[in-house]
């Protein structure tokens, strides 16, 4: 399965970490609408563009169409300032749009793949020493881009620029892509998370030891907020094949939201368990 990367020119993560991919076998190559695009050997092609990654609506053309998937390079912004190596899933699970993409709606999630990168996140992050330094964990989804029909996830350094700047934190995301795009992909029945809060230890824990495959993840505060119709598609576009299997937060869903939730899920055929 080949995979695409993108970036944006105007991130100083993704300039940087693409600096350093870029470096591993990659020669100049041309990609439709692309700045600057890369390929290698194998036709992986990396390319960056004059826009803001959470408006990246036509990675369906670009950089290569007959990729499977696109991993996205990018930094990550939060006013905790926690440091941070995650992985995510975009979309809107709500009738606000504040940061691209479009409302109610969420993008096609490639479970198995964000499920690689973040083991070798963690694992590129401990052989540089830096896990004492940053969290490597999943956020849960939001911001856009929404509209591509082809699957994408976000990799992300935060929170700060500080850490936008670290070079070990940089060589651990290109070695993390690098070795998505090369290895086989983990075995994946995806498995959606309801209930968590923005970084969801209980999913990442249970993802990193139990090798559980998670899709869309949606937090207790966009399970508040979400517009009719975002679990069915957190359910069907959670891929390989949709999700057979949902987790639970008890805590974090209130006991009538929990059971309409539960009603949904039942409806659509996806088992549930509560963690």
């Amino acid at each position: 399965m080949r995979i695409a990367i993108a970036y944006s020119r105007l991130d100083p993560v993704g300039v940087a970490v693409s600096k350093i991919i870029a470096g591993e076998g990659f020669r100049k190559s041309s990609c439709a609408t692309a700045v600057e695009c890369f390929e290698n050997d194998e036709g992986i092609r990396l390319a960056g563009y004059d826009v803001d990654q959470v408006l990246f609506e036509f990675l369906d053309a670009t950089p290569d169409p007959d990729a499977a998937a696109v991993i996205v390079l990018s930094r990550h912004e939060s006013s905790s300032k926690v440091s941070s190596l995650t992985v995510h899933f975009t979309g809107n699970p709500g009738p606000q749009a504040p940061f691209g993409g479009r409302p109610s709606e969420l993008s096609y999630a490639p479970a198995d793949l964000g499920l690689s990168l973040l083991r070798h996140y963690r694992d590129a992050a401990e052989d540089r020493g830096i896990l004492d330094r940053y969290e490597v964990t999943y956020e849960a989804t939001h911001h856009g881009p929404t509209g591509n029909s082809k699957p994408l996830v976000f990799i992300e350094i935060g929170s700060s620029p500080e850490e936008w700047g670290d070079p070990q934190a940089q060589a651990a995301m290109a070695e993390a892509v690098l070795a998505s795009v090369r290895d086989p992909l983990p075995p994946c029945s995806p498995t959606i998370g309801l209930g968590s809060t923005h970084y969801p230890a209980k999913f990442t824990t249970e993802a990193l030891e139990r090798g559980t495959c998670f899709g869309h993840m949606l937090s207790k505060h966009s399970l508040k907020a979400m517009s009719q119709g975002v679990l069915r598609q957190a359910v069907e576009k959670s891929l390989p094949g949709g999700a057979r299997e949902a987790a639970v937060e008890k805590k974090g869903v209130g006991s009538e939201l929990r059971s309409r939730i539960l009603e949904e899920l039942r409806s659509l055929g996806v088992a549930v368990r509560m963690v």
